[in-house]
């Protein structure tokens, strides 16, 4: 049966990407693989993309609206291609996003005290590249550390953290898939307050030891 659409390899998608909107390459291929345009055909020589697809990534990319303004909590984490698949059921996803954050005890019962007292859920936005790529909805959090092992044990940590995630409501269309600013380094978790300035907007204190959540 006869294709209609137009393929590029992986490396000329990545190439069309960074001519025609300024991506970085190797933020292009993370894209791609993650499977933000769409899934890609795999043989065993390359990956093929959708030329359709690149084109109406790049559309949206120039036509998106301004950040909306957030009605909620906000808890923006980034995340590399092994946490995110966007091909996988939308349980199975939020499984795999569940687990491995650091969080402050005080956030964390926020997010667990704002559900129990009828309020809307925090956000979870899941960037990859500077764009977000999957959200959720924060239906619970709970310390995720082992309890009984000796002091300054990784494993005890009183910032692990691990999530109850739900589907997005509707609040998450607006923010899918926008450009966050971001900076190199710093905390793959980062909560961005109601009412609060962005987390890049804000003067930092010290800076962050390698791993430190800012929540």
């Amino acid at each position: 049966m006869h294709d209609p659409h137009d393929w590029l390899t992986q490396r000329a998608a990545a190439q069309v990407l960074h001519e025609d909107i300024g991506i970085h390459r190797e933020t292009a291929r993370r894209l791609l693989v993650a499977g933000a345009m769409g899934l890609p055909r795999n043989t065993s020589l390359a990956s093929f993309h959708r030329r359709d697809d690149i084109d109406a990534f790049v559309a949206r990319f120039r036509d998106r609206p301004p950040l909306p303004v957030p009605d909620r909590n906000l808890v923006v984490v980034r995340v590399g291609n092994g946490r995110v698949r966007l091909g996988a059921t939308a349980q199975h996803q939020l499984d795999r996003l569940a687990d491995g954050w650091r969080m402050s005890p005080k956030w964390r019962a926020l997010c667990r005290g704002v559900v129990a007292a009828g309020g809307e859920p925090a956000g979870f936005l899941v960037t990859l590249g500077g764009f977000v790529v999957a959200g959720a909805d924060i239906v619970g959090a709970e310390w995720a550390g082992r309890e009984g092992l000796e002091p300054g044990d990784p494993a005890g940590s009183p910032l692990l953290t691990r999530f109850e995630l739900r589907s997005p409501g509707q609040w998450y269309a607006a923010w899918s898939g926008q450009q966050l600013p971001s900076q190199a380094g710093g905390a793959a978790l980062r909560v961005w307050a109601l009412h609060d300035r962005a987390p890049w907007e804000r003067t930092p204190r010290d800076r962050p030891s390698r791993g430190r959540s800012l929540g």
